[in-house]
């Protein structure tokens, strides 16, 4: 081989793997998530992949992924039903908010009897439910006077702080929400998510803009669509109430998704400092989709002496359940138009999206 064709081969060499790497469809998931050949086969015979994925600190971790054969606009339209889109045996009560939101907005929540049971036995730092110090005073201010009658004068105080606790965050973004209270030490909801924002290195890499607007107080954008919703779901045996942002970005750069949809935890009752799911539907040439969706959250049970057995467990369950939910997720997306605003409520698998 003469000098020349030698140093043609090694400039070929790099920029043939630069194009193969442009052409990976779960490229945006790097560095977090880099997909083995044992994996893409699977998905390219029609399987399903899903996989814990190294975590730090108090997170959890899991990447899934399924071919789809819809593309964003059937997304994004389930997407903004999002009431249809959840509601499973396991989703017990969900709705999208006004805007600006109202008290109206939850009047079909109820709290549950252990739960009411827990607020009647609040005090700050010993409290099951995860509660600031100003609104368990205000609750059991409410158990004192409202005498044999608190249960309802309770539930109905629950709803004012959902009220409260959105309206807050939509004002300051994390910022505007107290520390909780509950059994371990002060914490701040803003610390946890940025702690979630930050470990999710491939969002701040990949889309800069839409990784700023999860990390702030939400605003207005041309690019980025959002709302927020309460649901109420069943977690191994116990309901936890809480709220959640979404965002849609659709990006236009080659190289990335069709559409990114994010989830990101303004709060919950139990279990959850925070959290951030992001499902994308990815495209591999001109005919092959993906539906795929990373979730990271800061759990709150898997420190102390037993953290090490409760994380494995938690990691396991979500691994083996992964792949559920973005099948009945799949099977939603192409079963055609999500339904009117109104209309009977499907119920899918049985799966959630935790």
């Amino acid at each position: 081989m003469s000098m020349r064709s030698r140093l043609f081969a090694l400039v070929a060499i790099p920029v043939a793997l630069l194009q193969a790497h442009a052409t990976d469809p779960f490229a945006f998931f790097e560095p977090s998530v880099s997909l083995t050949a044992d994996e893409r086969k699977r998905l390219d015979s029609g399987g399903n992949i899903a996989r814990v994925v190294p975590a730090q600190e108090r997170d959890i971790a899991v990447f899934a992924a399924v071919p789809v054969s819809v593309g964003a606009d059937r997304f994004v339209a389930w997407v903004r039903r999002i009431e249809a889109l959840k509601k499973t045996s396991y989703v017990l009560a969900i709705r999208r908010v006004s805007n600006p939101v109202r008290l109206e907005d939850f009047d079909s929540l109820t709290v549950e009897p252990g739960d009411l049971e827990d607020i009647r036995n609040c005090r700050p730092g010993k409290c099951a439910l995860k509660l600031t110090a100003a609104e368990i005073e205000t609750f059991q201010n409410t158990i004192r006077e409202r005498g044999a009658g608190w249960k309802p004068a309770v539930e109905a105080g629950f709803r004012q702080v959902m009220l409260h606790r959105i309206q807050a965050y939509l004002a300051k973004g994390h910022e505007g929400l107290s520390d909780i209270r509950d059994v371990s030490p002060p914490h701040s909801p803003a610390s946890a998510f940025a702690g979630v924002l930050r470990r999710s290195e491939f969002l701040t890499r990949q889309l800069p803009q839409h990784a700023a607007f999860l990390g702030k107080a939400p605003a207005q954008t041309a690019d980025i669509e959002s709302f927020v919703y309460w649901s109420k779901e069943l977690f191994s045996r116990k309901t936890v109430i809480s709220a959640t942002e979404v965002s849609i970005v659709r990006p236009d750069r080659d190289g990335l998704p069709e559409v990114v949809i994010a989830s990101k935890q303004i709060f919950a009752t139990h279990y959850m400092d925070a959290s951030l799911g992001v499902t994308a539907i990815v495209r591999d040439g001109p005919s092959k989709r993906y539906l795929t969706y990373l979730n990271r959250t800061d759990v709150d049970v898997v420190g102390g002496f037993f953290g090490g057995l409760v994380r494995s467990i938690l990691q396991r369950r979500l691994r083996n359940e992964a792949p559920g939910i973005l099948i009945g997720l799949r099977e939603r997306l192409e079963s055609g138009e999500p339904p009117a605003a109104g209309a009977p409520q499907p119920h899918g698998s049985g799966q959630t999206q935790h």
